[in-house]
């Protein structure tokens, strides 16, 4: 990457509303003074990540506290923010406790690499992007399907985003040289990966059959094995624990199988559109 100025430097490894080091570039802690991310910008995060009471936010990077703090304030969640800079973790702190909010959200010292984040239905990050893509694994391998992850600036390549935000705010010229933003929102998909006995509706398919699920977070891919046909699946589409699909030419008159259901754990259930109506459906992982 190019260089840049000091400013920008120190706001582009920070997540969400405040700066924090990612661990490659530890040796680099003081490579600018800390900038808070913009009002607007962290209004608009919480805004897309669809913040609600019961959740649980989480920081990495959290400078001054306002993205959690606010977070609290407005909507009720609870939160934890980390940061490596012990001045900024002493001043999230207090402000929290000004806010009338130090109850339901804490900050604390801490590498984000060594953070758990497990516990949170909302991750917000604004890191280089080859941090970023770090990240990507252990989100999916940690956080629950259904939780939000929203990133500023920089997508979480190769996982593909359910929406983006792209508007051009000034107060940014001055900490990254353009007006230009961009916020990603990612939905934590269920782990569908590997294969599942299949149960179709009795009018589609006497006989059990055999899903299988190739994962990863650039794509999911998957067949339908039903007597000795093995057939592709379109339009698989995996959304935290929702998991809809069509099998093509299975329902009556060679037309789609369309098949939508809720993974939980090892099962998945749901409804099929097959002939006569809706039906049920359920696949166990083997």
């Amino acid at each position: 990457m190019n260089a840049v100025n000091p400013y920008r430097r120190r706001v582009l490894v920070a997540i969400a509303a405040g700066a924090t080091l990612p661990a490659l570039a530890r040796a680099q802690q003081n490579a600018g003074p800390y900038v808070p991310t913009p009002w607007k910008i962290v209004d608009d995060m919480l805004r897309l990540a669809s913040v609600r009471k019961d959740d649980f936010v989480i920081d990495l990077g959290s400078g001054d506290g306002r993205l959690v703090i606010t977070a609290a304030e407005r909507y009720g969640a609870r939160g934890f923010g980390v940061d490596i800079d012990t001045a900024l973790v002493k001043l999230a702190n207090e402000n929290a406790a000004k806010a009338g909010v130090a109850d339901r959200v804490k900050f604390d010292k801490r590498d984000l690499f060594e953070t758990n984040i497990g516990e949170a239905t909302v991750l917000t990050l604004y890191l280089l992007p080859h941090t970023v893509t770090q990240l990507v694994p252990r989100i999916f391998a940690e956080m629950r399907p259904g939780s939000r992850v929203v990133s500023h600036d920089y997508p979480l390549g190769p996982w593909q985003p359910e929406r983006h935000l792209q508007f051009d705010l000034p107060e940014k010229a001055e900490i990254s040289g353009t007006t230009r933003t961009v916020l990603y929102l990612y939905i934590v998909p269920a782990n569908v990966k590997g294969a599942w006995r299949l149960e179709l509706p009795a009018g589609v398919s006497k006989q059990p059959g055999r899903l299988s699920f190739d994962q990863d977070p650039a794509f999911t891919r998957g067949s339908a094995t039903v007597g000795s046909r093995q057939i592709a699946l379109d339009g698989l589409k995996v959304t935290g624990d929702s998991v809809r699909f069509t099998i093509p030419g299975l329902a009556a008159g060679g037309k789609p199988l369309a098949l939508e259901g809720v993974v939980r754990g090892n099962v998945i259930e749901g409804t099929a559109t097959a002939p006569g109506g809706p039906a049920p459906w359920r696949a166990t992982r083997l």
